[in-house]
């Protein structure tokens, strides 16, 4: 079901008077709004000698005054494309593409309306659900249902189901969809509301059998993808009994299913005997189907027994949101934006795991535990917003689908948290990446801190993204990334030796880097020591600091000074080097101090850094008498309902 499409105009058509097959003339406009951006889409044909530009103009219905935007960049079509930024939300905006072409140019203007979160109250009737409530029960507050599904199949646009603290070995998915005005709430009563996919029969059981080496099992049937012994202890999944008793991998912990048993081997020869362990019954906690439908407030944990498993999951859904939930110990991804899910809000959760983050790399990797703690492998407008991730393989990933170019597209990645992941914190992989927008995150401690390996088309923009403590890298590039992506306003340093700010693995290109302020420390600020670079990267108003080691490493000629640097490539004409000035680095603190030389030095960038204090942008995310992002870490995992 689609609900919500593009705009699409064919208005005000302007072309210079220039021979038809090199002047420009504009086609279709499409608008692709989100919370506080729109992404643009403007056909064109003529142009056959490529000698015209385009950018994009916009101002609030109403008011007299048109605003600069970014310029757009060319994508198959033949089209332009690129975003709007700023935005307010729920707000009237009229968009003009302008095609600047020495032959004869064009235009095109549009109007959109941003989006607007659905209502939060409930309008209709509410349907309660408790511990020791019957599904007979007609559901009132007095007598209400024993399962989120009973109270879902009689729900109704506008209805809440409102379930009270309790933990339920049950999961749900959503049978009809609510409105925009009117959308279904299914809502935590407070705190304490816990949806569990464990079976609760081996919670204390006490049968498990000594195998010897620190193993036990018990006779099992079905299938599961998770194991978690008291309630935070997530076991490897081994491939084998044999592999189990060899410590495969380099894990000393684990669990294996053979011979129709459940073999276990605990952390620290522990005796599962008498103790509480997860053992995953159910794939999904809640399956969200339909259109405009709200969950909100839940702890999800101890799902999983399929490679679609997730705690939460959109499949195809339309207009939703999921919003304050704490999901945790999932054999799958946290949350699940799985294909054809558009237009959806992802925010204020919490996804976490105990173990995974911790366990070696190569361990991890290509195994069923290389997972993300929320998953974007949807289509267009789904906004990830305010949410932290911390202790799984991945954090935030989008993309994933390389033969449609609305995969991930027009989508909003902004001022979410990542914490000590065993990967990357951010992805964006394996997609066209058109007006894909990053911004605004905060990334602390993980192997590297991007990865856009790779996108094809773009434009993809990563803008004011702070990455703190990396373990290996910032900006990871590798499989010929080809799309054009912007990268502005980011700040990348690391106290640990062996970080490098930029740090591809394999062939790239078009890769734009304005503004940022990169420290490297026993690598160069900007490394491609291989010769990975192929054709249309560029830098420029960068900041270069490297601790231990030269500058720059470019095409494998080692640069120990910006002006070097300069001369042989053309890069970095704005361009400076030296110690930022932090105020405390090491404590994740990126205000800069007084005298650094990133204060009022960036190139501007229209409809990009255009607010600022001072007498310019400062260089880097954090603009000087600005707050900064939230870098609070989540409190420390602990599961208080450990039954």
């Amino acid at each position: 079901m689609t609900l919500r499409l593009p705009l699409t105009l064919l208005l005000l058509v302007a072309a210079g008077p220039a021979a038809a097959q090199n002047a420009s003339s504009a086609g279709a406009l499409e608008l692709y709004p989100t919370f506080h951006s729109v992404g643009v889409r403007l056909a064109f044909s003529g142009d056959a000698n490529l000698n015209a530009t385009a950018r994009v103009e916009w101002r609030q219905t109403g008011s007299p005054e048109w605003r600069a935007g970014t310029f757009l960049t060319r994508i198959p079509g033949p089209r332009w494309a690129g975003s709007v930024f700023w935005l307010p939300s729920g707000a009237d905006v009229e968009v003009r593409a302008v095609i600047e072409d020495p032959d004869g140019g064009a235009s095109a203007t549009g109007t959109v309306r941003t989006r607007a979160p659905l209502p939060a109250a409930p309008g209709g009737v509410t349907r309660w659900v408790a511990p020791g409530g019957s599904d007979a029960n007609p559901g009132t507050s007095a007598a209400p249902f024993a399962t989120i599904q009973a109270a879902l199949n009689v729900a109704q646009p506008g209805d809440e189901v409102r379930v009270r603290p309790g933990v339920y070995y049950q999961s749900f998915d959503t049978p009809r969809s609510g409105t925009a005005s009117a959308p279904i709430h299914i809502v935590a009563d407070g705190p304490g509301v816990v949806l569990d996919g464990s079976d609760p029969a081996f919670l204390g059981r006490t049968d498990w059998r000594d195998e010897g080496g620190g193993i036990w099992s018990v006779p099992f049937s079905g299938a599961t993808r998770l194991v978690v012994v008291d309630s935070t202890m997530r076991l490897y999944r081994q491939s084998s009994l044999a592999s189990l008793q060899a410590n495969a991998n380099g894990m000393t912990q684990g669990w294996a299913l053979e011979g129709g048993r459940l073999y276990v081997k605990p952390e620290g020869g522990l005796d599962p005997n008498g103790r509480p362990v997860h053992v995953a019954r159910y794939d999904v906690g809640g399956l969200v189907d339909v259109a405009y439908v709200r969950v909100v407030g839940f702890e999800v944990r101890y799902f999983g027994t399929t490679a679609a498993a997730a705690g939460l999951s959109l499949r195809g859904a339309t207009g939703c949101e999921l919003i304050g939930n704490s999901i945790h110990g999932i054999g799958g991804k946290g949350i699940f934006l799985r294909v054809g899910a558009a237009d959806n809000l992802v925010e204020w959760n919490v996804c976490r795991d105990t173990r995974i983050g911790g366990w070696p790399w190569a361990a991890t990797k290509g195994h069923e535990e290389e997972l993300q703690g929320i998953s974007n492998r949807g289509l267009r407008g789904n906004v990830i917003r305010y949410n932290t991730v911390r202790g799984t393989f991945d954090g935030i990933d989008a993309g994933g689908d390389a033969t449609n170019e609305n995969a991930a597209a027009d989508c909003d990645l902004h001022d979410n948290r990542v914490f000590g992941v065993a990967d990357d914190a951010l992805e964006t992989e394996d997609f066209a990446g058109i007006n894909m927008r990053v911004y605004r995150n905060w990334a602390e401690d993980m192997l590297n801190g991007m990865s856009i390996s790779p996108n094809f088309t773009g434009p993809t923009y990563v803008l004011y993204n702070t990455f703190h403590e990396s373990r290996k890298g910032g900006f990871k590039f590798s499989l010929d990334t080809v799309g054009e992506t912007f990268i502005y306003h980011n700040t990348l340093a690391s106290t640990r030796s062996g970080f490098g700010p930029v740090y591809p693995s394999g062939r790239w290109s078009n890769k734009h880097f304005r503004n940022n302020i990169m420290v490297g420390r026993g690598q160069p600020a900007i490394g491609d020591d291989a010769g990975e670079s192929q054709t249309g990267n560029d830098f420029d108003g960068d900041l270069l600091h490297a601790i231990g080691y030269s500058l720059v490493v470019w095409k494998g000629v080692v640069y120990s000074t910006i002006g070097a640097f300069r001369s042989a490539t053309g890069f970095e004409l704005n361009g400076r080097a030296g110690d930022p000035l932090f105020v405390n680095a090491a404590a994740g603190n990126y205000a800069l101090g007084a005298g650094s030389p990133a204060i009022d030095a960036a190139v501007r960038l229209p409809g990009i850094n255009d607010q600022y204090a001072g007498n310019g942008p400062d260089i880097g995310a954090w603009e000087s008498g600005g707050t900064g992002p939230d870098t609070t870490p989540p409190a420390a995992i602990r599961d208080l309902n450990a039954q």
